[in-house]
């Protein structure tokens, strides 16, 4: 496999990786946070050239300000779903009171979810100078941080080792493109609209309500409709969402958005379809993604 498309395939993992945190975090369940930690050590070994151990493991409880710690002492990491800067100060703040910077060259705070844009850098400095050295720019970082080191680092080993230990963990929620010849928006939309008409149609016909705009009839047995969801619709909207990640470089910035919410949904109607307990009224189907598609596949 060629190495660029490695790194689509690593760019994908990330994405649905992210959007899984994100979106159980947002429902109250944190057990994922501790799960990233043990799938990202490897990766982090990787992508520093380090040896890192889980220090909440190795301590025997709950370490302050730090999650990981490389043997050599290069470089600790605290991992956290939270991107504010008071999580980044009290991080710092307890780095420096503990004196880990004794130990330890860099800090890096690893946020799964994704880091602000910009952090104050005078408050870090007024934690830790002159002490010690904190980067806002750069020793916060994210999914997207650990993608740009990996390609620049351009180690066709390297590259293969990652891909491998996240399809470990993704291979059985990300379908396959190859067979789809996308060279522009309307390529894309022609693929997509398939599987949207097949599933607005299985839903008008299956669905709880007798039309998709959820006004008509209330339907008491949904025997089949959840048939239906699990069998059809979840594994279209995989389909759906593996084309808006392969080719989301030729998906106009205006509609970005809106294909992102969509990304969002189908994890989300997944997780519901597995776990009927799981909200996710926050996460509806975006309507406006059908109009874009009907508009694209004919222009």
């Amino acid at each position: 496999m060629k190495q660029l498309e490695l790194l689509t395939l690593i760019s994908k993992y990330l994405s649905r990786f992210k959007e899984q945190i994100k979106i159980l975090n947002e429902n109250g369940e944190f057990s994922i946070n501790i799960h990233a930690e043990n799938v990202l050590i490897k990766i982090l070994n990787i992508v520093f050239d380090a040896d890192f151990e889980n220090v909440n493991y190795v301590e025997g409880k709950n370490y302050d300000s730090i999650d990981l710690r490389d043997k050599k002492g290069n470089l600790s990491i605290q991992i956290t779903a939270t991107s504010e800067i008071k999580k980044m100060k009290d991080t710092l703040e307890k780095y420096v009171e503990n004196g880990h910077y004794k130990n330890y060259k860099q800090l890096k705070v690893l946020v799964l979810t994704g880091r602000q844009e910009k952090y104050s850098q005078e408050a870090f400095d007024k934690i830790s100078q002159p002490t010690y050295a904190f980067n806002g720019g750069s020793d916060i970082i994210d999914f997207t941080t650990l993608y740009v080191m990996l390609n620049k680092q351009n180690e066709l080993a390297k590259i293969l080792a990652v891909k491998e230990l996240l399809e470990s963990q993704f291979s059985d929620v990300i379908s396959k493109t190859d067979a789809y010849n996308i060279n522009s928006f309307k390529d894309l939309c022609l693929a997509i609209y398939t599987y949207l008409q097949e599933n607005g149609n299985l839903f008008k016909k299956f669905g709880p309500n007798s039309g998709a705009d959820s006004t008509g009839q209330l339907r008491w047995d949904l025997t089949l409709w959840y048939k239906v969801r699990r069998e059809r619709i979840v594994p279209n909207n995989r389909s759906i969402s593996d084309l808006i990640s392969e080719y989301r470089e030729i998906i106009p910035e205006k509609h970005v958005k809106v294909f992102d919410t969509f990304l969002t949904h189908a994890y989300a109607f997944e997780k519901h379809c597995e776990d009927a307990g799981f909200d996710y009224t926050e996460h509806q189907f975006p309507k406006e993604i059908v109009r874009i598609i009907e508009d694209g596949k004919t222009n």
